[in-house]
């Protein structure tokens, strides 16, 4: 087999520490066998090596999500960090992670790890202490300086799309169960009511665009109300799941405003549901939606509220947003159509407090 040959060669060529051939080799490999779990682990270990490390932590969770047998017996002990996290046995993942700290005093990778870890059961100050050693070995390290921003109460613009890609290609099999069972999340199954009572006399869409569609939640209810059903995620895993639902004519993979620049479509409907909770400044995000847009176009999102005007990045690090600011950002861009305060979900036994938004653009052309 031509997957297994290639694999070969790239082991071959760590053993002569000749990182980039190898990568070269592995992505051959996959390329033949997207599955093959030898080779994505090897490929991870090499994209480790080589300090791409947000390259490395995505490829590792792939290789938990496909076989977590495999994680927990593979000498890479990472694998079955990820492994433990994912179940929710934080202490054995802490246990697994301080051992390879002190074989591995520099890796700024474990100290992230760490501090997600820590950061997961609340010892903030022991998080943000390893998040900061994460830094002092690879000071360009994104993940970490958002986190540091999230627990320190420094409000940034956005968070790294690493982050968000990360954290949505980690939680895309497992996203369902959790928001609609545990969290009891139900904004996406009330849109598409929303959106018909907003604009009674209209009842279908011709051309609608679900930004940030995540694993589809809403687009089930949208595909009833769409003629042509576009989904864009920036999180590959995400977009996998969404595929299996088979309710989209097309879903795409990318940044959702890189994405509305360089398009030459417009959209009757655009949707973005527990989007600008991870977006601090909107005003990109409106101006790219409003460019994407007919003249009798509907936009819908949904934001975590907060009383004090502006925005703020919280300790979960999602972003809340007051509605003066909302209503300051969109001035020249939208007309208000209707907005509504909703429960979004769960966090623990309170309640998460939001508000859906219902706009339809101005001076359009």
């Amino acid at each position: 087999m031509k997957d297994e040959i290639l694999n070969d060669q790239g082991v071959a060529l760590i053993k002569k520490n000749q990182f980039n051939e190898a990568l070269i080799c592995f992505e051959k490999a996959l390329e033949f066998t997207p599955d093959h779990t030898d080779a994505l682990h090897n490929l991870g270990f090499v994209h480790h090596k080589l300090g791409e490390l947000d390259q490395a932590v995505r490829v590792y969770k792939r290789v938990v999500a496909i076989d977590p047998t495999y994680a927990l017996g593979s000498e890479n002990r990472i694998l079955s960090v990820i492994y433990f996290f994912s179940q929710g046995d934080i202490q054995e993942a802490l246990e697994i992670l301080n051992i390879l700290v002190e074989e591995n005093p520099k890796d700024a990778l474990l100290f992230n790890m760490l501090g997600g870890c820590l950061a997961s059961i609340g010892q903030t100050e022991m998080a943000i202490a390893n998040y900061q050693k994460a830094l002092d070995f690879e000071p360009e390290y994104a993940i970490p300086k958002h986190m540091i921003n999230s627990l320190t109460g420094h409000t940034s613009k956005e968070p790294p799309k690493q982050y968000v890609k990360n954290l949505f290609d980690d939680y895309a099999h497992r996203f369902n169960d959790a928001l609609v069972n545990n969290l009891e999340y139900s904004l996406p199954f009330i849109i598409r009511d929303l959106i018909l009572k907003s604009k009674s006399e209209k009842s279908q869409y011709k051309n609608v665009i679900d930004l940030g569609c995540g694993t589809g939640l809403a687009g089930i209810d949208l595909r009833a109300i769409s003629t042509n059903l576009v989904g864009v995620d920036i999180s590959e895993n995400m977009v996998s799941e969404a595929k299996k639902l088979d309710i989209y004519d097309s879903l795409i993979i990318g940044d959702i405003i890189e994405k509305l620049n360089i398009s030459q479509d417009k959209f009757d409907l655009l949707i973005a549901l527990d989007v600008l909770i991870y977006i601090g400044d909107v005003q990109s995000t409106f101006k790219a939606v409003h460019r994407a847009c007919k003249p009798d176009s509907l936009f819908v999102f949904s934001i975590e509220i907060q009383d004090e005007n502006g925005y703020s990045l919280l300790k979960s690090s999602r972003y809340a947003h007051s509605d003066e600011y909302i209503m300051d950002q969109i001035n020249g861009l939208f007309d208000l159509v209707n907005s509504q305060n909703v429960r979004l979900r769960k966090e623990g036994e309170n309640w998460i407090e939001g508000k859906v938004y219902i706009f339809r653009p101005v001076k359009l052309g």
